[in-house]
């Protein structure tokens, strides 16, 4: 991480935090959603904010994965 004035974000500031979440896998973005582990994507892509940009470093998975 550096301290540049282009340096993406950690903290997200929209209201409500984290409105949604998406991911950009070689080129294709993907919806995202949180996960309580981290899944084959999280581990190797970050997710940002939909909303303002902010990188999530946290968990994520795609919503598409979840059981019915």
């Amino acid at each position: 991480m550096t301290n540049t004035p282009d340096a993406p974000s950690l903290t997200c500031t929209c209201l409500p935090s984290w409105p949604a979440l998406t991911a950009v896998i070689e080129g294709t973005t993907y919806t995202a959603a949180p996960a309580p582990a981290h899944t084959p994507a999280s581990a190797l892509y970050l997710a940002r904010c939909a909303g303002c940009g902010a990188l999530c470093t946290h968990p994520w998975t795609s919503p598409s994965t979840h059981a019915a």
